[in-house]
């Protein structure tokens, strides 16, 4: 599918109520330092694609709307004007005559006779303003904070500042503008706008150029090729991208919803870092307030991308991944801690440190294994040091050191205990990797805690008090509290490392076997004990109605999955084809819940192709349920998987015979070294299960059955 068939309003109808993916319509590059969108309100939800007006164009460094006003950082707001509507703040535009690409973005104001077109480069973009009206400009003014300082002859300078900042100091954008026709005078009004005029032309080019380092930076970087050349070029960059996984369906709604999915797993991580004279990576260091060398990257929360979005760069981004491997790290060493929520700095935003699944997931696949010495020092020192905060590292590392567990009086303490457990396996996949093997011993023995919390009587993962008393109040379907963003029902399940030591604690397959079943066929109840109000995550669980299944949230995301541990991964087919189909869309409400930076659109991604990395850290992907006709992954190494799917009917929603190469194929799970080998893997459907299609090797667990 072609960057132009992409429309980046793409689940962008939302509400505090109810979330259908919380995304923003950004046009960048992939992986972009700067993202440019059409601002229409001025809350949170700073865009609706229904608006009939807009306040500007904001250049934005948004990770998500939920990090508040203050949360996009160093941001400006760019309003175009001609003589109509010089002075207003808000002005009507034309959403259905306007385009909205990830490489091009253009403005239509009929009403004005003003066409507005913005092409992204690496750092910083050209706007241009066609229009048969005098008195052209724009309206300059800062979502955040920030000055001009400079709008004489044919240059705008000037620079955004950070409201929030989590280190020492705050980042600077700075901003340099070159007018082509010159600037004719500009006015610093009593609200904090600029308003500057232009010399009157037919067409009005501005050339900007943004940087993190200096205002001598953002002059370096500035675009300096013909428009049309750099159009050519993000077009490119992103068909690039979007030829990486081919699709092909006769329903090409469906092709379409995964494109847009797609091209929303390659805008996060933000780069961080630019180039220096000699051609080499520099970055400001956020702490240090010192420019440093390296890569360095920002917003992204580890707790959602870690299990989706790096499994899915480990086969086919190679190009950006090993940077961003790098570029955490330089976090750690700049911060004394990896980080959990880079915005741009480690907000240490939710439980757990999933940036260590991260870790462990390149480390057993092999890549950037220079880098895993220093990061097995990180993954340790979080493992063992209290931040004074509690913000980096983990949260309650030494109660958890202390009692094996986190004690209920610790917020969200069964979901710390549950996360911390999972990076101690981790841990012990890095250090077995690099020969450690006492160090990997004693991590794999301690992230089998999660049994400290399992309670035999509730059937559950239920919080302690610190005298090892289970909670007396608990319910299994109180949200918040002891859990993050669900309830036990979500939770009790997040041991991915040791699936079959769970089942064990149940008591056997068919015990496992009966709570799975109430899992998917449970009303999706709760009550809102823990957070004293329904948040959007309980709303949508209600509204998509997959019992306590919540696949709108990352806590369910592995769930479906279940069912393979005990040798029915056919319980899980119709569910992912019903999910998939049901709950992901092109359209401007496409997804069941927040997407997160990337997480929901490559869980999608992985869905539709039928097969699903269940625990990020070991080498192996589970069988779910393929959604096209065909697909063919153009993986980094240059081989090529082949997916095709025959009876790919609606009615069909269970797999029949699964062959590779022309042979049967009966396992339920694939080695990550036979996928990246290449393979061709033919699913046929069929109306009913097959128990048989697969045979009884369960997938990959601590515990061995």
């Amino acid at each position: 599918m072609n960057v132009n068939q992409i429309d980046t309003r793409h689940a962008t109808s939302n509400s505090f109520e109810l979330s259908r993916g919380n995304c923003f319509p950004f046009t960048t590059l992939p992986f972009g330092m700067n993202f440019f969108a059409v601002e229409t309100h001025e809350d949170n939800w700073w865009f609706h694609p229904e608006a009939k007006h807009f306040r500007g164009l904001r250049l934005s460094h948004q990770p998500t709307m939920w990090a508040g006003t203050k949360g996009d950082f160093c941001s400006v707001r760019l309003l175009p004007y001609t003589r109509p509507t010089k002075g207003l703040k808000s002005v009507s535009y034309s959403p259905e005559r306007s385009e909205f690409h990830p490489h091009y973005l253009k403005i239509s104001q009929p009403n004005n006779q003003l066409e507005t077109s913005v092409v992204p480069t690496e750092y910083g973009a050209v706007i241009t303003m066609t229009s048969p009206q005098d008195q052209k400009g724009v309206l300059v003014s800062f979502p955040t904070s920030g000055t001009i300082t400079k709008a004489e002859d044919k240059v705008i300078e000037g620079w955004s500042d950070q409201l929030h900042t989590h280190g020492k100091v705050p980042l600077k954008l700075y901003f340099h503008i070159e007018v082509a026709t010159g600037v004719a005078n500009w006015t610093r009004r009593d609200d904090d706008t600029y308003e500057i005029d232009f010399q009157d032309t037919p067409t009005v080019e501005l050339r900007m150029g943004t940087s993190f380092i200096s205002s001598a930076y953002a002059v370096k970087n500035t675009p300096v090729e013909p428009v049309s050349k750099l159009q050519e070029t993000a077009a490119n960059l992103w068909n690039e991208k979007l030829s990486k996984i081919e699709v092909t369906d006769l329903d090409q709604t469906k092709v379409s919803t995964f494109y847009h999915n797609l091209y929303r797993t390659f805008l996060y991580p933000q780069r961080l870092y630019e180039f220096d004279e000699t051609g080499e990576p520099v970055h400001r260091d956020v702490y240090a307030d010192e420019v440093k060398s390296g890569y360095l990257y920002m917003n992204n929360g580890f707790w959602d991308t870690a299990r989706t979005v790096y499994p899915l760069y480990s086969l086919i981004e190679m190009e950006e991944y090993p940077k961003i491997l790098e570029g955490f790290l330089n976090s750690y060493k700049e911060s004394g801690f990896l980080p959990k929520w880079l915005s741009p700095e480690d907000s240490g935003g939710m439980p757990g440190n999933y940036v260590d699944a991260v870790i462990a997931d390149a480390a057993a696949k092999g890549i950037r294994m220079d880098l895993m010495p220093e990061f097995l020092e990180g993954m340790l020192h979080s493992a063992t040091v209290q931040d004074e905060k509690r913000s980096a590292g983990r949260s309650y590392c030494a109660e958890y050191l202390e009692y094996g567990y986190v004690p209920q009086d610790m917020h969200e303490s069964v979901n710390h205990t549950l996360d911390y457990c999972y990076s101690d396996y981790c841990i012990s996949v890095v250090a077995d990797k690099l020969g450690e093997v006492e160090l990997a011993k004693k991590y794999a023995d301690q992230s089998m805690n999660y049994r400290n919390l399992f309670s035999k009587e509730d059937g559950f993962m239920v919080a302690k008090d610190r005298e090892g008393n289970f909670n007396e109040n608990f319910s299994p379907i109180s949200w918040g509290g002891d859990y993050t963003e669900g309830c036990a029902w979500q939770s009790s399940f997040a041991v991915v490392q040791d699936i079959q030591g769970l089942i064990n604690l149940y008591g056997s397959d068919e015990d496992f076997e009966d709570i799975l079943v109430r899992l998917g066929n449970s009303k999706p109840a709760f009550t809102v004990e823990g957070y004293g109000h329904v948040i959007h995550e309980m709303a949508e669980s209600e509204y998509n109605g997959f019992g306590q299944i919540n696949v709108g949230n990352q806590p369910s995301f592995h769930l479906p999955y279940l069912y393979s541990y005990i040798g029915k991964p056919y319980y899980a087919q119709p569910l992912l084809k019903q999910a998939i189909n049901r709950l992901f869309s092109d359209g401007w409400q496409g997804y069941p819940g927040d997407e997160d930076n990337g997480s929901m659109a490559t869980w999608y991604i992985f869905n539709s192709l039928g097969f699903y990395p269940f625990c990020p850290g070991h080498d192996e992907y589970l069988i779910g349920m393929p959604n096209f006709d065909q697909a063919v992954l153009h993986l980094a190494n240059g081989k090529d998987v082949s997916l095709t799917t025959e009876m790919n009917n609606p009615q069909q929603q269970f797999i029949h015979r699964v062959t590779e190469s022309g042979e049967s194929y009966h396992k339920s799970f694939i080695a990550h070294d036979d996928l990246v080998a290449g393979m061709n893997l033919n699913f046929e459907l069929g109306m009913v299960p097959n128990p048989r299609c697969f045979d009884q090797e369960r997938p990959f667990s601590m515990t061995k059955k």
